[in-house]
Order: C-alpha cells, then sequence, then structure tokens
C-alpha cells in the first residue's frame, strides 16, 4: 500500500484530515517497526497496515468518579481496612472518597473505621515518628477553616419530595440511597432535576449490598446527581459504566453536566428521563475484527480442544429510551474472529450516552468472558478505530482489542 492509496482509504473511512497526513503516516509506521522503504518509495505491507490499525493513535476516544466506603479491601462485611483501595480509587480518576471518622479514646485524635459493620482499623492515634509532621498540621489547621466552605448536608427528615423542595436562598447537599431514588424517581423525576439545578444529590449503595456490588449509575446521571458513590473495591456491569462514562474530560475524574440538566424551560418545565423526546444524533458502529486473545490467554482458557467461539455485544447505557444490547453472531473455531457487523443506534440523548462492548466465547453452558469496554458516545472519533479490551476488574489488557468503525449520521 503506497502513500497514495492510504491516503484514498484514510478519506474513505472519514479520518480527520481527509487523508493529508498520509506520507508522514507511512513514514512513522515503518520506522516503528524498524524498515527503510524499498527503492526509496515508501509502502505498507499488510502487516505494516495491521500495525497501523491496531496502534495507539487509532485509539476510539480522546485520550472519576465518587467512591463509597473506599478504605475497604473487599466487602462490606469481613474485608479489612486499607489506604490502598483509596490510592487505587484515586488512580481510576475517583474524585470524592468517603471515610468514616470516629473520635479515639484519647479525644484528641480519630479512627478510621467502618463503624456499623465492623472495627477495622485504617488509621488511629499518632506514633512517635508522626510528632514533628503533627505539630507542623497543629499549626496549619487554622488556615484550613478558612479554606473550606461546607455545604450543609443530610438524609431527608419528612418525605423526600418535601426535600427536593428546597429554599432557593439557600444550597444543600442531599443524600439518597439508590432504593430512595429509585422510589421517588418513578413519579417526581423532574422534582429532582430541579433540585439539582442549584443543589448537589449524592447517591449510594443500599446497606444490603455486603457483596460490595453497584447499581446502575445512570439511575442518577439522567436526573443530574452529582455525586453517584460506588463501591469501587467491587467490579461488575455497574463499575464498568462508571469507568466508560468518566474516560470524558480526558478522564480526569470531572465531567461537565450537560447543558439541559440546568435549564429551565420558558413554561416552568425541566428535563424528564422518562419524556419522548426527538432522536438527536443516529450512531454507526461495525465491528470488523478482534485480535490478541491467544497472546493474553491459555491455549485451553476457553475450550480445551478447539479454538474459541467469539461473539460481541454492542449496545447504550443512557436514558431508558437509548439504551438497549444487540449482539453479533458467534465466529467458531477462531483466535482473530471478524464479524463485519452493523448496528445502528439512533439517540435521543447523546450527551449522556455511553457505548457498552462485551466480547463473550459461547459455551454449552455458561458464556466465557473474553472482554470489555465502555466509551462515551460523545467524544468517539468517527472512522476505523482500534479499540482496548478490557478485564471483569477493569485493568486493560495487554494485546486484546477489536477493530471498530465509528459514524455519526
Amino acid at each position: 500500500m503506497g502513500v497514495d492509496d492510504l491516503r484514498r482509504y484514510l478519506a474513505a473511512s472519514g479520518a480527520p484530515g481527509g487523508g493529508k497526513d498520509a506520507e508522514q503516516i507511512v513514514d512513522r509506521v515503518l520506522q516503528d517497526r524498524n524498515r527503510t522503504p524499498r527503492f526509496g518509495r515508501p509502502a505498507l505491507t499488510i502487516d505494516d497496515f495491521r500495525h497501523l490499525l491496531f496502534s495507539e493513535e487509532a485509539q476510539p476516544a480522546n485520550p472519576a468518579p465518587p467512591g463509597h466506603n473506599s478504605y475497604l479491601t473487599g466487602n462490606q462485611l469481613s474485608s479489612d481496612c486499607s489506604d490502598l483501595p483509596i490510592i487505587k480509587a484515586l488512580q481510576l480518576g475517583v474524585r470524592v472518597i468517603e471515610l468514616d471518622i470516629w473520635p479515639n479514646s484519647s479525644k484528641d485524635d480519630i479512627d478510621v473505621l467502618h463503624g456499623r459493620n465492623g472495627d477495622d482499623l485504617l488509621y488511629g492515634g499518632k506514633s512517635s515518628e508522626d510528632g514533628d509532621e503533627n505539630k507542623t498540621c497543629k499549626h496549619k489547621a487554622p488556615e484550613y477553616k478558612h479554606l473550606i466552605t461546607t455545604i450543609k448536608a443530610g438524609k431527608p427528615k419528612g418525605a423526600i419530595v418535601d426535600a427536593l423542595n428546597s429554599d432557593p436562598e439557600k444550597v444543600r447537599r442531599l443524600s439518597l440511597s439508590e432504593q430512595e431514588l429509585a422510589k421517588v424517581a418513578a413519579s417526581h423525576g423532574p422534582n429532582i432535576v430541579r433540585f439539582t439545578h442549584r443543589n448537589l444529590l449524592r447517591i449510594y449503595p443500599k446497606g444490603t449490598r455486603f457483596d460490595s456490588s453497584n447499581y446502575n449509575p445512570f439511575l442518577g446521571w439522567v436526573h443530574g446527581a452529582q455525586m453517584v458513590a460506588f463501591n469501587m473495591q467491587g467490579y461488575g456491569r455497574a463499575l464498568w459504566l462508571m469507568h466508560g462514562f468518566y474516560k470524558a474530560n480526558g478522564g480526569c475524574g470531572y465531567v461537565k453536566k450537560p447543558e439541559f440538566l440546568m435549564q429551565t424551560c420558558p413554561d416552568g418545565k425541566v428535563f424528564d428521563p422518562k419524556a419522548d423526546l426527538p432522536v438527536k444524533a443516529t450512531l454507526k458502529v461495525k465491528v470488523y475484527m478482534g485480535d490478541g486473545w491467544q497472546k493474553d490467554f491459555e491455549q485451553t482458557h476457553f475450550d480445551t480442544y478447539s479454538p474459541p467461539d467469539f461473539y460481541t455485544k454492542v449496545g447504550i447505557a443512557g436514558v431508558p429510551s437509548d439504551s438497549v444490547m444487540m449482539k453479533t453472531k458467534a465466529v467458531e473455531d477462531s483466535w482473530v474472529p471478524v464479524w463485519e457487523e452493523e448496528f445502528v443506534f439512533p439517540l435521543t440523548v447523546p450527551e449522556i450516552a455511553v457505548l457498552r462492548v462485551e466480547v463473550h466465547e459461547q459455551d454449552v453452558s455458561d458464556d466465557d468472558f473474553g472482554g470489555q469496554t465502555a466509551l462515551p458516545v460523545m467524544e468517539l472519533r468517527p472512522g476505523i478505530r482500534a479499540v482496548p479490551l478490557f478485564d471483569q476488574k477493569g485493568l486493560k489488557f495487554r494485546n486484546v482489542k477489536l477493530l471498530m468503525g465509528f459514524e455519526f449520521v
């Protein structure tokens, strides 16, 4: 493939610039692969072109969420308290950390304990090695009294609907469990949205999630909740959505609330997540092929006596009318499956939609997991992209990727 061939391909696939940088791309690929042009004319072999398709510059999006009981290493009942989960959560983009702080017997210091379910200690007391540092902290404390402004917070004492009708002259923070939110959202969704126009709403997992599982975060996001607290030490589809949503804005851990969740119409109405809205954008997704499993998995991981039978699930998470899941056919006995299937997603609220992708290996009993990712729809780059997949805990595989095409119409 010569420079002109690559330029035509880039233009046809919707690449930014229409392929004007084709010559530079060819030179870069050859340099990466330590190859020199033959007969003075740079060109790509089939292997070179495949390297380009699966390269880092073909990533799908232009390259973090609050935590709940962030200091626990596992479940809510028997796991240990540690600072390591907090470090991990911050590295994943979490920007709000929950700590249970209790006064200790000395009355001069604090312990960080999981008070309701156990008495594991994360932090407590002072040590002799901390003497100088603690003296310094005592002198710094008065400064923070002037730097930190608190917003009155709490749980509703009466009916939740009454708590949503806040004083327009005051700003407050309201905390609701996922169950409380679901109940009030069923009949008073716009009231919740209106409350979040100038107040903070925090949602947290219900108390019976002893296994540190999570709920669908879109329950909070579509109603304007600013803090959707999660058990970051758990894992599963809900956490995959959380990871995907916060890949937006460069993965810094903050995502700006869309304008429609902040606006009041002239007639006094606000956004209603359940309303029938017109289609604002249509996303076409094409799943071409996948590769990398043979390098990241044992030969017998999926099937003992034959290559795996992979299929891909593709869908949208967002407002109820946009949420859907579809899947390709299963390609039998192949470590490098080729699907060549296209899916079309009409979107009424693309601003908060997340593209869901999962790969599974078809089995007689339970299908095996082969990778997943979630991507903010509004940050997808049109064209053919190499999409890295992640394991069930959200860690990126070294080699597993899907070749996918994205187009907005």
